[in-house]
């Protein structure tokens, strides 16, 4: 399982220019104990989302974790902006709960 946070990933991706919000900022902030989806969000979520909340690249960031994870099952933490029960509801929405396979989605 990938336990990095996207802002490392955009020192080797050819992702947009501006610097995420979280460069710089402790990976452990982004793995909370993760809440259900329908508790709402515990306390750390809250923090890494409020952090998340004015990045510049949440967008991308989100978008890039979706395509990424090929299965909900590894789909943790808090990424672009939404938990971990925000995008696996999302990855379910789009691609059902197994996304086809994508070359290169299992970096």
């Amino acid at each position: 399982m990938k336990l990095s946070t996207n802002a490392a990933a955009l020192a080797w991706s050819d992702g947009p220019d501006q610097a995420p919000a979280c460069k710089g900022v402790n990976p452990n902030l982004f793995f909370p104990k993760a809440s259900t989806e329908s508790e709402g969000p515990s306390e750390a979520e809250r923090k890494a989302l409020a952090l998340c909340a004015g990045c510049p690249v949440r967008e991308w960031c989100l978008e890039r974790d979706l395509d990424e994870c090929t299965v909900t099952s590894r789909i943790v933490g808090v990424r672009g902006g939404l938990r971990a029960a925000d995008r696996r509801a999302l990855h379910v929405q789009r691609y059902g709960t197994r996304a086809p396979y994508r070359a290169g989605a299992d970096r």
